[in-house]
């Protein structure tokens, strides 16, 4: 009859799961979304300009209980620094696992890193499943890996200085690798030579 048919949407849903200080705070400038993530263990920032109206940030580094359960053999208590979910303006749906890093870590070490993070929001699927019992949550969404590296050295800042494979980076040890860049649009995340 007359019934409102209510649209769920997973930006809101994990909005509402995740604490306030595991959200990173979107900034509006110049009529687009920005964000300022912080490593702060590295003490380095980096920029994503350009994010859809619809995302959330999320630092995923913040997620402790894989260090209170899990031995680390296999580095499975990793976690890359930060998880940006979004839908753009096209109807298509991201997830990309980041890691920001002021030097150097080994390819190893960064694949570990990345796979943390998938673990991590394929947890979160899991929860928004079961506890808020919408059972398309975090579904159909494509997935994205990137390293942003040398984000210590401002001396050797670049504007263009990207680094991939010919491979689409939409694995853990496929991943896209951004070197001294502090301000990246977020469609180069999702495809470099756009």
């Amino acid at each position: 009859m007359g019934g409102r048919v209510s649209l769920v949407n997973d930006i809101q849903i994990l909005r509402e799961m995740l604490v306030g200080r595991a959200q990173v705070r979107l900034q509006q400038r110049h009529n687009r979304l920005s964000v300022e993530l912080t490593d702060l263990q590295a003490g380095t920032t980096v920029e994503i300009k350009g994010l859809p109206p619809d995302s959330i940030v999320i630092r995923a580094e913040d997620f402790k209980n894989p260090l209170t359960i899990f031995k680390g053999l296999k580095g499975e208590r990793k976690r890359a620094d930060f998880v940006i979910v979004a839908n753009d303006e096209s109807e298509r749906k991201w997830i990309i696992c980041l890691e920001t890093k002021g030097g150097n870590k080994t390819r190893t070490e960064v694949v570990q890193q990345l796979k943390g993070a998938y673990c991590f929001v394929d947890y979160c699927r899991c929860i928004g499943k079961s506890f808020w019992e919408y059972e398309e949550f975090l579904d159909g969404y494509q997935y994205r890996f990137v390293s942003v590296v040398r984000l210590n050295d401002p001396s050797k800042r670049s504007t263009e200085n990207f680094y991939y494979t010919e491979k689409l980076h939409d694995r853990p040890e496929v991943f896209l690798k951004i070197s001294r860049m502090f301000s990246i649009h977020f469609s180069k995340l999702i495809d470099p030579q756009s």
